[in-house]
């Protein structure tokens, strides 16, 4: 039992130190956190070893890292960024899955593995990119507009795929009648929860109608419940937690009760058990990838993958007549890869879809990504503050006519937070 106190005092340490560390140095902390899974893991130094305590934690930290971007994302913020960007959204996701996905099978991957890479490259970072837009005075432009929402409408796309291809290693094949029947399940499940979601949750507003409800629990309640009925048709507990974070807004508690609930989701999910699974997934890189054809891999697969994200997104933006500087940024700017896409490399890899080779690539690949992501936006933010000062925000008339209903990265982006030195607050 000792040990396993001295492993958790190691981690809990090592959060802290690299929220301080990287917060200084504009990182991050998620890549510190996998970088120091690597080096405290059997890879390296080999002071951590897995264990079923620490499997349990990181589980519980994937849970609560989607029961928080469920509750981050409002409903008619979601839906207002789907009618603003859709098609940046669309085209910024189908482009990098294919490319990923071809470039899985050109190296010898099956089709099931070659689709996890694809849904893991696909799968956006708004959390990091948030943070940087933020950090560089840019997080009122129509840029970030357009990135945060169709980074929001990727991530939800990429949910979807995965539980498709959840359904696909459960029946074992892909015809038409599994996928089908696979099409149903999900559609009956993000159906009847967005339903019961939309009608009946405000009806449970009376107990939250000040800060002293207690909301966290409620929370709880329904990402658990949620959760055990995806898992009863199928789906995954995952989905639920983000289903039933989506509806505990402002229509069924108070502002205040709403924040002071997503604080301590943010605290759990970014602070202590997020955390501990991005470091518990460094304890299943391998360095063989350095080498050879997997070293191969990951450089072709980040150079196709940085293209593909930046002409499919970036294109898109153009047609929207953004300036090419600003076409340019918003396909640099969903480069990132960051927390959704290591849910969906950690869960493939546990239900055996691919190996820790395939895993450590896809590692790899998003730290390169990311690194590009920030020096990216960096060097285009001179020109798109310029912009900005004469620019409109994009669909004036539309936010004007909301009120307060902004798009997402004005309300989001208020909380830099959730961005790189999120587990600060350790």
């Amino acid at each position: 039992m000792d040990h396993i106190f001295r492993d958790l005092l190691i981690l809990l340490v090592v959060i802290w130190a690299v929220a301080v560390v990287f917060r200084r140095i504009g990182l991050p902390t998620i890549m510190g956190e996998l970088t120091m899974g690597v080096l405290l893991g059997p890879a390296i130094l080999g002071w951590v070893e897995p264990n079923e305590i620490i499997e349990v934690l990181a589980n519980l930290g994937i849970f609560f890292l989607l029961l928080h971007t469920g509750v981050e994302t409002s409903p008619r913020e979601f839906f207002a960024a789907l009618k603003k960007s859709l098609g940046v959204a669309i085209v910024g996701a189908i482009v990098p899955f294919s490319v990923s996905f071809g470039v899985a099978l050109a190296f010898g991957l099956e089709i099931i593995p070659a689709v996890f890479v694809g849904l893991t490259m696909t799968a956006t970072a708004v959390v990091i990119t948030l943070k940087i837009l933020y950090d560089l005075g840019l997080r009122d432009t129509r840029v970030a507009q357009v990135v945060v929402a169709s980074c929001v409408i990727d991530d939800l796309m990429a949910l979807v795929a995965f539980s498709f291809a959840l359904g696909i290693i459960q029946h074992g094949d892909v015809d038409a009648m599994a996928l089908g029947w696979i099409a149903f399940k999900v559609a009956l499940f993000f159906g009847g929860g967005l339903a019961v979601g939309y009608w009946f949750f405000p009806m449970l507003k009376h107990p939250f109608r000040n800060r002293d409800g207690h909301g966290f629990t409620f929370v709880l309640v329904l990402g658990l419940a949620y959760g055990l009925v995806a898992e009863a048709i199928g789906l995954h507990i995952i989905l639920g937690a983000y289903m039933a974070g989506l509806f505990f807004e402002e229509k069924v508690a108070s502002a205040e009760l709403v924040q002071k609930v997503t604080d301590r989701l943010e605290g759990i999910a970014y602070s202590f058990l997020g955390p501990i699974f991005f470091i518990s997934l460094g304890f299943h890189i391998t360095f063989d990838v350095l080498k050879g054809e997997s070293l191969a891999f990951v450089l072709v697969l980040t150079i196709v993958l940085l293209v593909g994200q930046i002409v499919s997104a970036g294109g898109m933006a153009r047609l929207l007549k953004f300036s090419w500087t600003e076409s340019f940024s918003v396909g640099v700017g969903m480069c990132g890869r960051a927390e959704m896409a290591y849910v969906i490399a950690a869960l493939g890899f546990q239900l055996g879809a691919f190996d820790a080779r395939v895993l450590s690539v896809m590692i790899f690949v998003t730290f390169l990504v990311n690194i590009f992501t920030s020096v990216g936006l960096k060097l285009c933010a001179p020109e798109l503050r310029r912009l900005g000062s004469t620019a409109h925000l994009l669909f004036d008339e539309e936010s004007a006519s909301q009120g307060s209903g902004q798009a997402v990265s004005a309300s989001t982006a208020q909380k830099p937070a959730r961005g790189a030195p999120i587990s600060g607050n350790s």
